[in-house]
């Protein structure tokens, strides 16, 4: 193995580019502009007080249905997969209270995220949903709405402005209702 004197060193790291701790500079400096931009560019699931981002997705008749078409109406919109059980009591409660007129001024839609059909239309059926259940098949309205929890249900108004979030848990059907009568006093 043949032993490179110092001066010859430099010289080939001369010919190879850069000094090394400007490498480090611009790496530290890219990592800072990923750190300040990242808040800037993900979206998150909407606060309380933001409008809902407008989506449009197929039904399991196959329809498209867009979110902004509800507006004026007081909207319960929850995201569910079928191996989620919170999700699944979810979906009975809404229905239940869809069932009992609880909601006649309030429009329930359900998304299913898991990107199957068919699934989705069974867990529909077998629960008896009465209100349209949405099917987001490749996941964009999750990444919208950064989806890291299941269920995930919002109350929106009829501006379509998000007035109450419920996330992981069954949601709470008297709060839901309380809110619901609210925004029917507006």
């Amino acid at each position: 193995m043949e032993r490179i004197s110092r001066p010859e060193r430099r010289l080939a790291r001369r010919q190879t580019g850069l000094p090394v701790w400007l490498h480090v500079v611009a790496l530290a400096i890219a990592v800072l502009a990923g750190i300040v931009a990242f808040p800037l560019v993900s979206h998150g699931a909407p606060d309380r007080g933001a409008v809902a981002p407008d989506f449009a997705l197929k039904d399991l008749s196959g329809a498209n249905q867009r979110l902004s078409e509800f507006r004026g109406d007081i909207v319960v919109l929850t995201f569910w997969a079928s191996w989620c059980g919170p999700c699944r009591e979810t979906l009975v409660e809404l229905g239940g209270m869809n069932a009992g007129g609880s909601t006649d001024r309030a429009m329930l839609i359900s998304v299913n995220i898991e990107g199957d059909a068919e699934r989705a239309r069974s867990v529909a059926g077998s629960l008896g949903l009465g209100y349209p259940t949405l099917l987001d098949t490749d996941q964009t309205v999750g990444r919208l709405y950064d989806i890291s929890h299941l269920p995930l249900t919002l109350l929106l108004d009829r501006d379509g402005v998000v007035r109450e979030v419920w996330t992981r848990d069954r949601i709470s059907t008297a709060e839901l209702l309380a809110g619901i009568t609210e925004l029917q006093r507006q």
